[in-house]
């Protein structure tokens, strides 16, 4: 029994020494996230810039942050706007030209000249807007020649 009187008090005072390492660690611990998810979003730029072929701006081009799904299109002048970090690449893409790739830096300008690929013979359109060789249609196609579209 008297040994259990002079336990006691260094059982609270371990326990209360144990609640205040614990709140500490805590803070500590807070403060590493804090910092760290701070770093993550300060690391974040604004990229702008222009994608445009010989012929001039292209509207509709596709901007991806590559391996991610963060991504945009331009505008009728050809423009852009995209979240990047320094070190990302950007994949500048549009049917019927290269793909062209740029590394974001310290630059929030990056341009993209994209050079025509390879252009399409024939497009075929089906009711559901599936694509399929014209040979393998089971049905009736009405073929408009690029001279009688306006």
């Amino acid at each position: 029994m008297f040994f259990r009187l002079l336990h006691t008090p260094y059982v609270l005072l371990m326990n209360n020494q144990n609640e205040i390492i614990m709140k500490t660690l805590i803070n500590y611990l807070t403060v590493l996230l804090i910092a760290v998810f701070t770093s993550n979003v300060m690391a974040q730029q604004t990229v702008s810039g222009t994608v445009t072929t010989a012929d001039g701006p292209l509207p509709g081009a596709t901007i991806v942050v590559k391996g991610t799904d963060t991504g945009t299109t331009t505008d009728f002048d050809g423009n852009f706007s995209i979240e990047a970090s320094a070190g990302d690449v950007l994949v500048a893409s549009f049917v019927g030209y290269a793909t062209q790739e740029s590394s974001v830096n310290s630059s929030s300008q990056i341009d993209f000249v994209l050079q025509e690929d390879q252009l399409l013979d024939e497009v075929v359109i089906t009711a559901l807007g599936i694509s399929r060789e014209k040979k393998s249609l089971g049905y009736a196609v009405t073929e408009v020649a690029g001279d009688n579209v306006n």
